[in-house]
């Protein structure tokens, strides 16, 4: 039997605990070791639809989730970004359509035409959800963390040993952990050592990682959360991402309240100015004023590799990009998934250690990237955004550059980028202003196909837009209440 040790019980700590003990059952011992008076950081969150393949290895359902989780969780359909370009608003939805084609085309078709309808994401901010089983359509959720971290201990049950207690001291020899000193002088070794701890690194930072730095990107360094109550006469099934003149806030519903955020960069910002704005805006929005000193403060970044030797470090252990897609548990959930996969023997080869870290790289420059390429408004209406709009990194420039010279071609574009769907550049690129009727005919006159790109792409965008007609929809709050009941 295998023994794995986890550092922290977080959200990171919890899950990596769950998926693990799903996946190896019997043939681990884990132990997962916290300091009960270290508050985590525990804020609504906003996830993706992978955060389905969690509940498969908790074995729980979306029906489950809601009826346990009551007021803890809601539907999530996609993002409405607003004025990312002032008095601007646009749509980052989940997939709408089953997947017919990973070479849809239709926007060649739509956009000229004036009809872009998000491909086959969902394309508009609704209160609505599909009226059909939970299993038959792609969706994530909004939950609240602590109520999610109650049900993960309430089904992880006695499977796994909680050890409340500090670690003293960690022993490494700079490529391993050898050993951790808990507070009561308790000696612990491991086979696989799996840091949790969040930003504090409590093991990873002993096997001296290497760190990149994103902040001259993506500046963005501190957030205020702020839980506003809030009686919902319709319930909307997508989060709020709205852009201010220093940063931008999140809007979250979570069964009984707003889970609300102010992101901003110290850079540009002191903490006072911050709360400041932060204040007026839940006024301006929520008739309300903020009531907490709580800031949360992160360094932008991500190691380059997550498992060196025996340590493998999870989430906010391993980096932090800004919750811009919410793409923090994703991140935590495709890291373990990845590394049960790859490492299934937990035998921790060497061949293992370096597939995982380069797609461990690959996630992180992709999700760097996508988050980039939002802050592409070419604004200057203040000196955050002169500073962002100067600053764009030379994959966006490059990026950018394509989409206003030809177009994204699926065909090239998924050579690339896999963490997310071409719809989803698209939509994103779309509500940036980045596509032009003439970029779209340059790609066109370029190809030999010409005809049978433009035939397939209004072949697509019919079948597409014949399947969201005929999408019928209800109520999201009517079904949560039925099921709540």
């Amino acid at each position: 039997m295998k023994k794995i040790v986890i550092v922290g019980a977080g959200s990171s700590g919890l899950i990596a605990a769950a998926m693990m003990k799903n996946y190896w059952g019997n043939e681990v011992d884990i132990s997962v070791y916290y300091d009960k008076s270290n508050k985590n950081i525990a804020v609504g969150e906003s996830t993706t639809p992978i955060i389905r393949l969690l509940l498969t290895h908790l074995g729980l359902s979306t029906g489950e989730l809601f009826r346990e989780l009551k007021n803890g969780a809601t539907m999530k359909l996609g993002i409405n970004f607003k004025d990312w370009i002032p008095g601007t608003e646009y749509f980052h939805g989940f997939g709408q359509v089953p997947v017919f084609d990973i070479t849809n085309t239709s926007a060649i078709y739509s956009i000229p035409e004036k009809k872009f309808n998000g491909g086959m994401n969902y394309n508009e901010p609704d209160f609505k959800i599909p009226d059909k089983p939970f299993e038959e359509y792609d969706h994530a959720f909004h939950i609240d963390t602590q109520d999610f971290s109650d049900l993960i201990l309430k089904v992880l049950g006695d499977t796994v040993n909680f050890v409340d207690t500090k670690i003293k001291s960690v022993l490494s020899d700079g490529e391993n952990i050898i050993s951790l000193t808990t507070e009561d002088d308790e000696i612990i070794t491991a086979d696989l050592f799996v840091d949790c701890s969040g930003f504090s690194n409590l093991l990873f930072k002993h096997l001296n990682p290497k760190w990149n730095d994103i902040s001259d990107a993506l500046p963005l360094d501190r957030a205020i959360p702020q839980q506003i109550p809030h009686k919902f006469m319709k319930l909307p099934a997508f989060t709020v991402a709205e852009a201010t003149d220093n940063g931008w806030t999140w809007r979250i519903p979570i069964g009984d309240r707003y889970g609300t955020g102010y992101v901003y960069s110290s850079r540009f910002l002191s903490d006072d100015e911050a709360r400041e704005k932060y204040d007026a805006w839940l006024f301006k929005n929520f008739q309300v004023h903020l009531d907490t000193d709580r800031i949360i403060r992160y360094k932008p970044g991500y190691y380059e590799e997550y498992f060196i030797g025996n340590c493998l470090a999870v989430g906010l252990s391993s980096g932090f990009i800004e919750p811009l897609e919410a793409t923090g548990l994703q991140i935590i959930i495709q890291q373990i998934q990845e590394f049960m996969t790859i490492n299934s023997t937990l035998k921790n080869l060497e061949y293992n250690r370096r597939i995982l870290n380069k797609s461990h790289r690959a996630l992180y420059t992709d999700v760097y990237d996508f988050i980039c390429l939002h802050y592409n408004t070419n604004r200057t209406d203040s000196e955050f955004w002169r500073y962002m709009t100067a600053n764009k990194t030379e994959w966006v420039k490059e990026f950018d550059n394509k989409c206003r010279e030809e177009f994204l071609d699926v065909r090239t574009c998924f050579r690339e980028k896999t963490f997310w769907s071409i719809d989803s550049f698209i939509q994103v690129c779309e509500g940036l202003n980045m596509f032009t009727t003439q970029s779209i005919q340059n790609f066109l006159e370029s190809k030999l196909d010409k005809a049978t790109i433009v035939a397939q792409a209004k072949e697509d965008y019919q079948y597409i837009e014949n399947q969201k007609n005929n999408f019928r929809k209800i109520s999201h709050k009517k079904v949560l209440d039925i099921i709540h009941k």
